[in-house]
């Protein structure tokens, strides 16, 4: 079957070089991807040719089919994207026979009626193998090189338009073209209806079921095969919640947030604000669907399972998660002190060791140094205690905006920066030197925001433009009221003395 598919793609497309695919393995630089002026719908014939693989179970040769089709100037359509989605997101067997014992089923020896024998002709499952989950998974990575953001996106859900171009709102007008015919695109419907991308990756989203294998002659004439519902004995038993990133999921996670990544880039070279509107389209609005977006549970629960890992690539996800979420306070579409709440809420039943990974792990641009400073000053002055209630609460007062919120809104951020209602709020030295000097609480986790909070003033002050530096800083440096203050809010010895002795060694330098 796959030496056929080769055959009809090799004969039924040309050698334009704007057509030629870009292989797999090749470097594909951003700049190669932002050039693209419009890529246009892959036309009946090439779809026709995946569809016809994927109707069959034949998912490894439809990927082959994908792979060579893959293209710079042809789109992927977004029902095969949520095809490729659910067939990554498949679970692997518990068993390495599973799979076997309903593809493998020889026909008996034994004479009998025909009908009997029709009973015994070989069957088809048409459940996703393992090779077929790596294979969809290198192919969504493969994507990236060679497809837009907005592109990829347009299978995935979302609460809003956010492309400049809206080409989420004509995705489906294509897609209404084709039926769902086959098992696999009636199935991977389950990611369109999800309410963003987050429920994607959870375990038991997709549960391992029997795609219930037909005659090959019932199969011909049915339009409509059944598919089976999950495994009885993996529903029936007493299992723990489910965790919000599934174990075989971790690949997807990875591919979501590098789409992520490449959408935040390439938004920062055509407005000149670093941040992700796909991102901002998986925050739901607030009721009314006016004002700024606050409700970051889902990702924020992502984040502190990424934290939590032993794996340091799983934790780097959490680090590039939490760095795509903290860039969206650039925009005014985003709440970033109702963020900076829901994070502190979290920090508070995090162990010391979760907090300084999760904290220092950021990278030292001026919008994160920025956030670590009102973070830090939030979680010292107490503020934190009734953040829960605050962002659960969602008032509606903090709206200033007249008109529904989409979170194509991005240019506003350019124009005038965050507004009042959702700017984070600035530090002054003497807030720094209070804050160190307090002595209300002095287990590690304080030590460590204060570190963090120390930390990021100066580097915010090493970074700012001369009319912007704090005068009261040098002065605080000078006559040693910022040494004081060190000595007496960390220990010599013991828990948190390394933080006492790290500050000391670089006050010389700032």
């Amino acid at each position: 079957m796959q030496s056929v598919v080769y055959r009809k793609i090799s004969t039924g497309l040309s050698m334009d070089p704007q057509t030629t695919r870009v292989p797999a393995h090749a470097p594909c630089p951003l700049s190669h991807v932002s050039e693209i002026t419009e890529e246009r719908e892959m036309t009946r014939t090439q779809r026709n040719l995946v569809d016809t693989c994927f109707e069959e179970g034949q998912y490894e040769s439809g990927i082959a089919a994908l792979e060579l089709l893959r293209s710079t100037a042809f789109k992927p359509p977004p029902d095969i994207i949520r095809q490729l989605l659910y067939i990554a997101l498949y679970p692997p067997p518990c068993h390495t026979g599973d799979e076997q014992e309903q593809t493998q089923r020889p026909l008996s020896p034994v004479k009998g009626s025909p009908s009997k024998q029709k009973q015994l002709l070989p069957k088809i499952s048409f459940a996703p193998t393992v090779t077929a989950s790596g294979a969809a998974q290198k192919l969504l990575f493969s994507f990236l090189r060679t497809n837009s953001p907005d592109t990829l996106f347009r299978g995935l859900p979302k609460y809003a338009a956010v492309a400049a171009n809206e080409c989420a709102t004509r995705s489906e007008a294509v897609d209404k073209d084709y039926d769902q015919d086959s098992p696999i695109a009636r199935e991977a419907m389950c990611i369109k209806d999800c309410k963003y991308c987050w429920a994607i990756v959870r375990e038991g989203f997709i549960q391992r079921g029997k795609f219930t294998p037909l005659p090959e002659e019932r199969r011909k004439r049915q339009t409509k095969p059944a598919v089976g519902s999950a495994d009885d004995d993996s529903d029936n038993a007493c299992n723990p919640a489910p965790a919000v990133v599934a174990e075989h999921a971790w690949p997807v996670l990875d591919w979501l947030l590098r789409l992520f990544e490449r959408d935040e880039i390439l938004t920062e070279k055509n407005s000149g604000v670093k941040f992700s509107p796909l991102l901002l389209s998986q925050i739901p609005p607030p009721r009314g669907r006016r004002g700024p977006r606050q409700d970051t549970d889902a990702p924020l629960d992502i984040m502190f399972r990424c934290t939590n890992q032993d794996c340091n690539l799983r934790r780097s996800m959490g680090t590039r998660l939490f760095t795509l979420l903290i860039n969206l306070s650039q925009t005014t579409d985003f709440d970033a002190n109702m963020f900076t709440a829901a994070v502190i809420a979290r920090l508070h039943f995090s162990p010391p060791d979760v907090i300084l990974r999760l904290i220092t792990s950021l990278p030292k641009t001026m919008p994160i140094l920025r956030f670590q400073l009102a973070l830090c000053q939030r979680y010292l002055s107490g503020v934190s205690q009734s953040c829960g209630k605050v962002r659960r609460a969602k008032p509606q007062a903090r709206a200033r905006c007249g008109s529904p919120v989409t979170a194509g809104s991005a240019p506003s951020a350019k124009e005038g920066g965050a507004s009042t209602s959702t700017r984070l709020a600035g530090a002054s030295c003497n807030d720094i030197l209070a804050l160190l000097e307090s002595r209300e609480s002095v287990e590690l986790s304080t030590m460590i925001m204060k570190y963090v909070l120390l930390v990021a003033y100066a580097l915010v002050q090493s970074q700012a433009t001369p009319d912007q530096i704090d005068r009261g800083w040098k002065d605080m440096l000078s006559d040693g009221r910022l040494k004081r203050a060190i000595n007496n809010a960390f220990p010599e010895k013991g828990e948190g003395s390394e933080y006492r002795s790290t500050l000391f060694a670089m006050h010389d330098l700032w």
